[in-house]
């Protein structure tokens, strides 16, 4: 089977590439610059920005079973974020199901946001009002739409999955997701021996396994599953800060054998909204069990700072 992955150089995208590799698939990655040197047998890159239709055309030159579509800018807090998360997200995604178009693709699998509900607090599922709060949300929420566009045009066939937190060690010893929550609070347990909350960890999230994310995706290459409709994915449950801190905790013990002090900023306490993101429509289509991996996870990310911290 032949996977196309945009963004597949990316925090998550990489997750995609290791995982169909491991599984026999032929993988190739579309990105910007080639950032991970990949060798595999397998495995081909291509160079392209979503933003240039003409550049895509030239360098997507084959039929592909499935494209896995993470190719996308989430880093609200750049500079001209508005625009350029327009042209990428939105534009972007609509440019690829033109380069798409011309060999054809069995399946595009979108990674969207749960964020295009612009919901903080309560239960979520597909029938919740979509009211996007930020660029973030809204520029996956047009890319959706788009995406929507080309398959009454031109039949493309999709799945449009809205992601929760994922988690995971990054793949790129270079990654610059320091921002995410259990990546972070792992940096400041190795480089600065404690941890700082801003609130009383009352705060809660939905966090998946990247792994569980790439597992269910592949569920979604069968042509009679997860077809042309959107679907939450999440672990469908929330945790709070403080429990993920208490994991991170855990998982600096195990490493060095000494505790590790939580300090709360009480001078930014969060409200402590309860907010789940229900994925019972997406396993009505696929027997499934998500993993919780967060204590590992987090002690893979310790092991590979200590390293960089040492080298």
């Amino acid at each position: 089977m032949k996977i196309l992955v945009t963004g597949g150089l990316g925090n998550l995208g990489l997750w995609f590439v290791e995982y169909f590799l491991s599984i026999g698939y032929d993988v190739t990655v579309i990105g910007r610059v080639e950032k991970v040197l990949i060798k595999h047998e397998r495995y081909t890159f291509l160079k392209a920005d979503v933003t240039d239709l003409d550049c895509l055309q030239s360098v997507i030159g084959c039929y592909y079973d499935c494209c896995v579509h993470t190719a996308s800018l989430n880093e609200h807090f750049l500079d001209n974020y508005s625009k350029n998360a327009l042209l990428v997200n939105a534009l972007g995604t609509d440019n690829l199901c033109h380069a798409l178009s011309r060999f054809g693709v069995g399946k595009l699998v979108y990674l969207s946001t749960f964020h295009v509900y612009g919901v903080v607090s309560g239960r979520v599922t597909e029938q919740t009002p979509v009211r996007p709060l930020n660029d973030y949300g809204l520029t996956h929420f047009f890319a959706e739409k788009y995406i929507e566009k080309h398959h009454r045009n031109s039949g493309l066939n999709y799945c449009i999955f809205r992601l929760t937190n994922s988690y995971g060690c990054p793949k790129d010893k270079n990654t610059d997701k320091w921002y995410l929550l259990l990546n972070d609070l792992c940096r400041a347990a190795v480089e600065h021996e404690k941890l700082v909350l801003n609130g009383d960890g009352s705060a809660r999230r939905d966090f998946i396994w990247m792994k569980d994310v790439a597992r269910v995706v592949h569920e979604a290459l069968s042509p009679d599953c997860f077809l042309n409709d959107c679907y939450n994915l999440s672990f469908g449950k929330s945790l709070r800060i403080a429990d993920v801190a208490k994991v991170v905790v855990s998982a600096y013990v195990s490493e060095y054998s000494k505790l590790l002090p939580i300090n709360i900023d009480l001078a930014c306490v969060p409200a402590a909204d309860s907010l789940v993101v229900d994925n019972s429509k997406l396993l009505s289509e696929i027997d499934f069990v998500f993993s919780d991996r967060l204590e590992s996870e987090a002690r893979l990310i310790m092991t590979m700072l200590k390293g960089a911290n040492d080298g």
